[in-house]
């Protein structure tokens, strides 16, 4: 999978944040393993790479300080009224070791179900798994091409790489088709038909 790149430098301790965002900075940590590096990296950059849809599953190739290391994205802060990045936390990658993220679900195919007239519902739009970096991927795609009317997808249905344990729990549902909300209605006023056609049968008649 091609990486993103981004550049970032160490930062001063005892900088305010608001000092280095004048700059067209944006205050950053890279972390693991219990050990966190503050870091800057540039607004321009930084809104480069979220055009791209980051997500914790996207790696980047940070190059800091001479140095070329994998991060992800792990959480950020955006500003609520200008929606402007205020501050980014970084992933440090190791390969070889498992990391712990969540990876988006992309539905393809038309469900048989939505050509026969039915809805297909989305319950379920990620996953958190432990991967090796070497598997990670964008997003799971998840073919709902074969569901028909009453069919559901769970999680266990994923086709993951062998690495990649889901930490999700239980087993819930990823999507289902149903009937449209008139085809429900319908089927409703069906069945309260036939239970009061059935009550007056079973009623018994005056003489």
């Amino acid at each position: 999978m091609e990486k993103l790149q981004i550049e970032a430098s160490p930062r001063e301790k005892g900088r305010k944040a608001r000092e280095i965002r004048k700059q067209g900075l944006i205050p950053a940590v890279v972390y693991n393993h219990g050990q966190t590096q503050e870091i800057s990296v540039s607004r321009k950059e930084l809104h480069r790479i979220f055009s791209h849809g980051v997500s914790e599953s996207t790696l980047i190739e940070m190059n800091l300080s001479g140095k070329t290391e994998t991060v992800f994205v792990k959480e950020f802060q955006v500003h609520p009224v200008s929606e402007e990045i205020l501050h980014v936390d970084f992933y440090r990658v190791t390969y070889g070791e498992k990391i712990r993220t969540h990876i988006p679900l992309h539905l393809v195919g038309k469900a048989i179900g939505v050509v026969e007239g039915g809805v297909l519902e989305t319950f379920l739009h990620e996953v958190e798994v432990e991967i090796l970096p070497k598997d990670l991927m964008p997003a799971i795609e998840v073919d709902v091409t074969n569901l028909k009317i009453g069919d559901a997808l769970h999680v266990d249905d994923l086709k993951l790489p062998e690495s990649a344990k889901v930490l999700t729990e239980g087993n819930p549902i990823i999507c289902h088709v149903s009937h449209t909300p008139k085809a429900r209605a319908e089927e409703g006023a069906g069945a309260e038909a036939e239970t009061e056609a059935e009550g007056a049968e079973a009623a018994p008649s005056e003489s």
